[in-house]
């Protein structure tokens, strides 16, 4: 594959678990890293900003303005780039409004760069109010065949799978697919900005 034609894939999951440490700010920095690991050589404007990170006294963890504007010109540097982020829904409601700005001003900003976010059905229409005008963003929701599907080829994956009898696992398959929620798959696509 020629440079021209490489793509380079930068993604988060957003663990509601870990929403004392989440912000706009870390999950960019987080695709940040990505981006910078996958680039060669690294943007000297980027370089310059880690090592002066590196060496500051009180050890000051960049800006989202200035994450932003790495991320931008890091993304620039490449043919095509993908971001995505998994799980929107589970990342503070309090830090969403930042984000969805940032990454408005980064899909603006970067014509070769598409945007792939999953979430549940209110993500949808976050990401309508913040992105205006982007094209259909169409649910792709999980049938319960395909959750059964998923559900079984866990089940025999199983490390310890003397801790379950068969009935139990009858029952994760009957009823797990029936209670799963209205979790959905869409992608922001700025595709009439670029010409394939």
């Amino acid at each position: 594959m020629s440079d021209r034609d490489s793509v380079v894939v930068a993604c988060v999951y957003c663990d509601f678990h870990a929403h004392k440490e989440q912000s706009a700010a870390s999950l960019l920095a987080s695709l940040l890293r990505q981006l910078v690991a996958g680039v060669e050589p690294i943007p000297g404007e980027i370089k310059k900003a880690f090592d002066r990170a590196k060496s500051e006294v009180d050890g000051r963890a960049h800006q989202l303005p200035e994450i932003c504007a790495m991320l931008i010109k890091s993304l620039l540097s490449l043919p095509r780039g993908f971001i995505c982020i998994d799980a929107l829904d589970e990342f503070p409601a309090k830090h969403r409004p930042d984000l969805w700005k940032s990454l408005q001003h980064i899909i603006d900003g970067c014509p070769n760069v598409r945007l792939f976010i999953t979430g549940r059905p209110h993500i949808r229409e976050e990401a309508k109010k913040y992105l205006p005008g982007y094209p259909n963003l169409p649910p792709v929701q999980p049938t319960k065949e395909d959750i059964g599907g998923y559900l079984a080829m866990r089940l025999k994956k199983d490390p310890d799978p003397y801790l379950m009898d068969k009935r139990l696992e009858a029952d994760i398959l009957r009823i797990i697919p029936d209670k799963v929620s209205g979790a959905y798959v869409k992608s922001i696509n700025s595709e009439f900005k670029v010409t394939n």
